[in-house]
């Protein structure tokens, strides 16, 4: 039985791997058969449909390997397009668990950075009213206001950049997904 099973593995290993070689030693079996039984019966009289019966299974085995290899044909294409349809599912749930990465992290800063600058800023606010005259306080309150506007402004471009790397990252994907499938 275990004799049987390994014949078997490697009967389908080799169609699998050369099916066109597997359906012509079929057919080539099967016309040396037939031939064998033709010459067997050459000295009879035999008429013309006697012939057509005796080698019309052989074009009947053509149509059949035909028919065999386009479904192996089919069966290997389907095969790659879910092969390539897990993969875009993989890269797309990679980019969705890194979309909401960048959203948790980027909310945070802005919980933690915002807030604590939205005090600053009012800070320098109160501070500009009270101080108006002096010009050095001014200039003081003018490099914070300065300075919070560039940890803002970082904050919002790394935002954009993020979202700009998501987006390549799946352009760059899709991309790749397209070159294999030529």
């Amino acid at each position: 039985m275990n004799l049987l099973k390994t014949v078997w593995a490697k009967i389908k290993w080799l169609y699998d791997k050369y099916p066109v070689i597997v359906v012509a030693i079929i057919i080539y079996l099967y016309y040396l058969l037939t031939s064998f039984n033709f010459f067997q019966h050459h000295k009879e009289h035999q008429s013309f449909l006697d012939y057509v019966m005796e080698w019309d299974s052989l074009l009947f085995l053509w149509i059949a390997g035909a028919a065999l290899l386009q479904i192996q044909r089919l069966r290997k294409a389907h095969s790659a397009g879910e092969a390539s349809q897990r993969t875009m599912e993989r890269i797309l749930d990679k980019q969705q668990m890194y979309s909401q990465l960048v959203a948790d992290i980027t909310a945070m800063l802005q919980d933690n950075v915002n807030n604590p600058l939205a005090v600053i800023s009012v800070t320098t606010q109160e501070m500009r009213r009270r101080f108006e005259t002096d010009s050095e306080i001014m200039r003081w309150l003018d490099r914070i206001d300065g300075a919070m506007q560039r940890i803002h402004l970082t904050i919002r471009d790394l935002q954009a950049y993020e979202a700009q790397k998501l987006l390549e990252t799946s352009n760059e994907a899709v991309e790749a997904q397209r070159g294999s499938k030529k």
